[in-house]
Formats: C-alpha cells, sequence, structure tokens
C-alpha cells in the first residue's frame, strides 16, 4: 500500500503555519511598548528630569577640568537614556523626553569641539617622541592632522588610523590627514556622528 504524498506535506504546512504564527506573537509581545506602571512612570521622570539637571549644570560650567573618557561616558550615558525614552507615548514623559533632547544636544555641540581639542593636547607630548606632530582644525575642530615622515609609507597610515579609529569616532571627528612633507599628504573622511546627532 503507498503512502499518500500529500499527507506528508499538509502536515508540513501545517508547522509552517504554526511556527510563522509564534514568530508573529512572539515579536508583537517583545516589540509592543509595554505600559509604564505609576511607578515606573515616576521612576523614568525623576531620570530624565535629573539628567536635565544634570545637563544644564554642566552647560554653565567648565567640563574640561574632566579627563576625555569621563566626558565621553557621561554623554553615551545621556544617549543610552534618550534611547530608552525616546519612544515613550506617555503623555506626562513625552514633553520631558523633548526637552531632554535639546538639552543633549545643545551639550555636545558646545561640548565635542572642546573634546576634541582636548584629545589633541593629551597627545602632543607622547606624539612629540616619536617625531609626530598633531593638531586639530576647521570651525567645529573636526579634522586631525598628523604630521611625520613616517606616514609615507600607506601600512603605517592604515595600522595607525585602525588603532585610533575608535576614540576618533567617539570624538566625533570627521577627517584624518597625514602629511609626511610640505607637498605630500592624504585624507581620510571618518563616518562619525555629527556633533548634533544623539
Amino acid at each position: 500500500m503507498e503512502e499518500n504524498p500529500r499527507k506528508g506535506n499538509i502536515f508540513k504546512y501545517i508547522a509552517y503555519v504554526l511556527i510563522a504564527a509564534a514568530v508573529v506573537g512572539f515579536g508583537i509581545y517583545f516589540l509592543t511598548p509595554k505600559k509604564l506602571t505609576a511607578t515606573e512612570g515616576k521612576n523614568m521622570l525623576l531620570f530624565i528630569d535629573n539628567q536635565i539637571i544634570d545637563i544644564d549644570r554642566n552647560l554653565k560650567s567648565d567640563m574640561s577640568k574632566q579627563d576625555i573618557a569621563t566626558r565621553l561616558s557621561w554623554h553615551k550615558s545621556n544617549t543610552s537614556l534618550f534611547n530608552e525614552v525616546k519612544g515613550s507615548k506617555d503623555k506626562v514623559i513625552k514633553p520631558k523626553v523633548e526637552i531632554l533632547e535639546k538639552k543633549i544636544i545643545e551639550v555636545q555641540t558646545k561640548e565635542f569641539p572642546e573634546l576634541r581639542t582636548a584629545y589633541v593636547e593629551s597627545k602632543r607630548e607622547v606624539l612629540d617622541g616619536q617625531k609626530i606632530n598633531i593638531a586639530v582644525s576647521g570651525p567645529k575642530q573636526d579634522t586631525l592632522t598628523f604630521t611625520g615622515e613616517l606616514f609615507a609609507n600607506e601600512k603605517t597610515k592604515d595600522a595607525f588610523l585602525a588603532n585610533i579609529k575608535p576614540i576618533i569616532q567617539d570624538l566625533r571627528f570627521k577627517k584624518v590627514v597625514y602629511k609626511w612633507s610640505d607637498k605630500d599628504s592624504s585624507d581620510y573622511k571618518v563616518r562619525a556622528k555629527e556633533d548634533a546627532e544623539i
């Protein structure tokens, strides 16, 4: 007696339908924004208010006394909080998120050019010992220039860029220029966020 091949296919299709339904169900469950409880809403509001106060305080003060890593970490924590709350539909939280967004953009556009300048100053002495000059330029201090004979070698430039790429992206430099003589140079565009981008 021969088995009906259609019978096996039917079970396959049923299994596919059940798997697809499960995937859709999980997607709806995990991707649908959850309504905050009253306590969670108050806590979220408290976090946002505290961060707005902290940003205002930093806008009025000189943050240059802190090291670059601490300052970058602070900016990253602002971004994390904003990303966590930006999709909130809560009527009380939503206007606070808009204020937070404006404050973050304001402090970033003020702070990142200063951070880039501070980074260059912090590396100047070390690089001088290796016969490399470092400079920053541009209206937003977003062009980083290295001058030294060793940059005539393409592999040296690539290795050097690979080593500094994470920090120059975090600091939002837009371009790195290598000079190895008065006439010879090459430059690389850096894919980094704009200062006003959260």
